[in-house]
């Protein structure tokens, strides 16, 4: 199967030309944002297939909001979770056992893996990366972790700190 790439216009449609003075330099763009920033724009800005409009600021959106969001959430779990001496391996809190919260999020990651997994077998890699970028950045920052810092926070480490941590490490896994 071959997914055929349309054309990168520039941010008003315009094919881009050196003539014109529109064109972005790939190199730049890369030194500048990072390939995976880039990737995840171009993929998730338009169908791989459609005319694509090429806007910096876009990539530089996707870079602040998305993996900013992505890269705080991962680095609060590792502060904390290696503060605690958390240990993966250890034997899970059963999910009925768990706060309402984390069997929440768990059911959104489930639905989002599925939802994804869909999209993949379509080829609609667009919506699938929408999907995922939409669940770290609402779902998991903004609902689950703004409103279980509390929890990962207390000293000590109990069954409800252990689940946080958990649940936590299973959705960023």
């Amino acid at each position: 199967t071959v997914i055929s790439n349309g054309l990168v216009l520039d941010k008003d449609g315009n094919k881009m030309s050196k003539r014109l003075g529109n064109a972005v330099d790939p190199f730049m763009a890369l030194d500048t944002y990072g390939a995976d920033a880039l990737r995840w724009y171009m993929l998730t800005n338009a169908q791989p297939w459609d005319n694509l409009k090429f806007d910096e600021s876009g990539v530089a959106e996707v870079r602040r909001k998305f993996f900013g969001t992505l890269y705080n959430t991962y680095s609060l779990f590792a502060v904390y979770a290696n503060i605690d001496n958390f240990d993966p391996a250890q034997t899970l809190i059963p999910y009925a056992q768990r706060p309402e919260f984390d069997r929440w999020i768990i059911s959104n990651l489930n639905s989002l893996v599925k939802n994804v997994n869909a999209c993949y077998e379509d080829y609609n890699i667009t919506d699938a990366g929408r999907m995922i970028q939409d669940f770290v950045c609402d779902n998991l920052s903004n609902w689950y972790i703004r409103l279980n810092k509390k929890r990962i926070w207390s000293s000590g480490m109990n069954d409800d700190k252990l689940s946080a941590y958990q649940t936590i490490y299973e959705v960023l896994k």
